[in-house]
């Protein structure tokens, strides 16, 4: 009777041995495939969020910006204190100065200023345009209209800032021309910014918020456009690619450049021996990881992940607790029925 129930107990031994590995090993299985689960999840939600909204803040000193307008009325040009250096028709003569007047170019005209080093401003218009004169008089011009900012005229420039309302770069390329040097980029840097995505109980959308620590150097001497696009990639509104703002003369040599752009075909070009320009992909800055309200899920899921360990591991101690009191309380038991 005795080796009976010694071959008992070792088997009601064993078989809690085994229990215990099977428990064992099904919380490691649930664990790994709750962790697998989780970040098969994370990868589906961080995939299925939209492209970030983002805008960018461009500061510069250069000697050229050029651009096409699409909103006439945000472009015209007040020409008191310009002179003429280039008239399509050849109606005004070189040099003759503006008293007042507005010169609006129209759609799809380009608009090039340039100053370098300390010289006086040029502006230059490409396209059609039309002209009103001191007098109210209107005029239409199709061509090259090129004018200068010139303080020996009788009425002196009556403002230091122009208008940037449309697609273009700022900056030339690099070029040392026999007559002198060529316009430069001399100096900038470029601040993104994104919009919170609306994530509903982790927050709402809209809220600007900095994309990154630090402003991104413009190479000098460089050049950055704001509609660049590959061949295979489609044609969007000039809104969606625009510049908007304006440049500011100054006593500095160039003039100053504030604009602020919601394009995502920012492209740099840097001077050297080989020109190649290089995609400023807006959305690695302004991506999702960066957005407060997917930090808000980031830390619900470092939680989560935090948390689970702890919790196998408490209900490890529970149920092995309880196994060991079942056994304990059926030994007795066992050893009075033998008697």
């Amino acid at each position: 009777m005795l080796s009976l129930l010694i071959r008992a107990r070792a088997r009601i031994g064993a078989g809690c041995a085994n229990l215990h590995r099977q428990l064992a090993w099904s919380r490691v299985f649930t664990a790994v495939m709750f962790a697998l689960f989780a970040t098969m999840a994370a990868i589906v939600i961080f995939r299925s969020l939209p492209t970030p909204q983002t805008f960018v803040v461009v500061q510069a000193e250069s000697e050229f910006l050029e651009y096409r307008v699409f909103n006439p009325e945000l472009a015209t040009i007040h020409t008191a204190g310009f002179s003429v250096a280039a008239w399509p028709d050849g109606a005004r003569e070189e040099g003759a100065c503006f008293a007042n007047g507005a010169f609006q170019p129209q759609a799809n005209a380009t608009i090039a200023y340039q100053r370098i080093e300390t010289q006086p401003l040029q502006i230059t218009v490409t396209g059609k345009a039309n002209f009103r004169d001191e007098n109210g008089k209107t005029e239409s011009l199709d061509g090259e209209t090129i004018l200068y900012r010139n303080t020996d005229c009788v009425t002196p420039p009556t403002t230091t800032r122009m208008p940037v309302w449309g697609p273009g770069r700022v900056g030339s390329f690099f070029s040392m021309p026999s007559d002198g040097p060529g316009p430069i980029l001399r100096s900038g840097t470029l601040e993104i910014f994104g919009r919170t995505l609306d994530l509903g109980m982790f927050g709402g959308g809209g809220a600007v918020y900095a994309a990154t620590s630090e402003p991104l150097t413009i190479p000098p001497g460089g050049f950055i456009r704001s509609d660049a696009g590959a061949q295979n990639e489609e044609a969007i509104a000039p809104e969606l690619t625009a510049f908007f703002g304006y440049i500011n003369l100054t006593d500095e040599p160039g003039f100053e450049v504030r604009l602020t752009t919601d394009t995502t075909r920012l492209e740099i070009t840097a001077p050297g021996a080989r020109e190649t320009a290089s995609r400023i992909e807006i959305g690695l800055f302004a991506q999702a990881l960066n957005d407060p309200n997917i930090l808000k899920i980031q830390i619900f899921f470092l939680l989560l992940f935090l948390f689970l360990p702890i919790c196998i591991d408490l209900t490890g101690l529970a149920t092995s607790r309880d196994e060991s009191t079942s056994t304990s309380t059926s030994q007795p038991s066992t050893m009075k029925d033998t008697a």
